[in-house]
């Protein structure tokens, strides 16, 4: 494609010399007869260099490369003067980034030829630098993400690691605590002490059912931590039963919204269909949800989890409700870019590493919020692929 040059000047012999010489060399070339007429054409039309005289009626060359600042600020500006005194040279380069400050009338035509294509070799290496720097930008702020996504599953498949062996040594001492607490607990109800009023003897039951209760509770985490161990690996695959995920995630989370007076609504549909993912890394998602909706609700809200299955497109739905203080409209397209938080002392990673997780599970995450009244996040996972009779291979063998 041709550059477009434009020459400004209040004499039209020498606007006709100038485009005499230049048209040889392929530009695509207008003129204007003085400052006001190049202004209009410098708003209409993309020029990649401005040959402009300094001196003219309606607007001067000041003028014209105020504008061609404004409106063009990657083009080349070439000023070609009667008038040249030092004080008008000064003006010329205060004004704007010329690139050269000629005297007519000139010794040699020829030179006009040499300084646009020189102006046009400095506009274009000016350009090319810019989009290696954007390129620089956009790899830089890909690899940043790519690096702090592996961090966190690394520190998914430590925190796994850990898990693992925080459950098994737990587990021997806990079968333990269960059996006995419950064969007391039998044996009591069966044969009370004769020498037991009956406040005493309940009181004493209650703390029974109290301990057998904490007990089975304790062993539920441990089986969630297993279960979280087994699939701490990004790249471990297998079926996953969404209602069970999100009943692990409500181990680590129910207690923190019932100390907050917070209550917890389950509508988990039966029969959901299974997806095929990575528990672990669903898990958290959802237990990132939960924390969020937590935090964003005052005492007497409600947090509400809701599970649905869709046939168009064939996935399930599952919806986090809360009646917190909701999100601002301008901060809803904000609120998945990493860094970006609305948290004091938040990182602003929860939920681009959420969505980041819902991604890779070919999923969708929505989110509607209305100010005052809450925000509800929206999670789609599709089950074509765990329906299917041959998931994917790599998959399989990563499960």
């Amino acid at each position: 494609m041709s550059e477009r040059v434009l020459i400004v000047d209040d004499e039209e012999d020498l606007r006709y010399i100038y485009m005499r010489q230049l048209r040889g060399d392929g530009y695509l070339l207008d003129t204007a007869a003085d400052g006001e007429e190049a202004i209009g054409k410098i708003r209409e039309n993309e020029y990649a260099v401005i040959l402009t005289d300094m001196r003219m009626p309606r607007k001067d060359g000041l003028a014209v490369i105020a504008a061609a600042r404004e409106y063009l600020p990657e083009a080349e500006i070439i000023v070609l003067t009667g008038h040249g005194s030092l004080e008008n040279a000064l003006q010329a380069f205060k004004a704007g980034n010329i690139f050269e400050y000629l005297l007519k009338p000139l010794d040699d035509i020829g030179i006009l030829n040499t300084v646009v294509a020189r102006a046009l070799e400095r506009r274009n290496l000016r350009k090319h630098n810019c989009e290696l720097f954007d390129q620089l930008q956009r790899a830089y702020e890909e690899l940043r993400q790519k690096s702090e996504a592996l961090f966190q599953q690394e520190k998914m498949s430590a925190i796994g690691t850990l898990a693992a062996g925080v459950a098994h040594e737990l587990n021997n001492p806990l079968t333990a605590v269960v059996g006995f607490a419950q064969l007391v607990s039998e044996k009591l109800r069966s044969n009370r002490p004769s020498n037991w009023n009956d406040t005493e003897y309940e009181r004493i039951a209650q703390a029974l059912d109290n301990l057998v209760h904490g007990a089975h509770r304790a062993r539920d985490i441990v089986s969630t931590l297993l279960r979280f161990a087994r699939a701490s690996k990004p790249s471990a695959r297998s079926l996953v039963d969404m209602n069970q995920t999100l009943r692990d995630a409500f181990v680590f989370t129910e207690h923190l919204l019932l100390r907050n007076g917070i209550t917890l609504e389950k509508q988990l549909a039966p029969e959901l269909p299974p997806v095929w993912g990575n528990a672990a890394r669903l898990q958290h998602v959802f237990t990132n949800l939960l924390i969020n909706a937590q935090q964003a609700t005052p005492s007497g809200g409600t947090v509400r989890v809701i599970t649905e299955h869709s046939e168009e497109p064939k996935g399930v739905w599952i919806h986090v409700e809360d009646t917190g203080h909701g999100i601002p409209p301008e901060e809803l397209d904000k609120i998945f870019e990493p860094f970006y938080t609305r948290k004091e002392n938040g990182t602003g990673l929860g939920l681009s590493i959420a969505k980041q997780i819902v991604d890779e599970h070919r999923g969708e995450i929505r989110v509607l919020s209305t100010l005052g009244e809450g925000t509800r996040f929206s999670v789609f996972l599709p089950t074509d692929e765990a329906q299917s009779s041959n998931p994917p291979r790599d998959s399989r063998e990563a499960a």
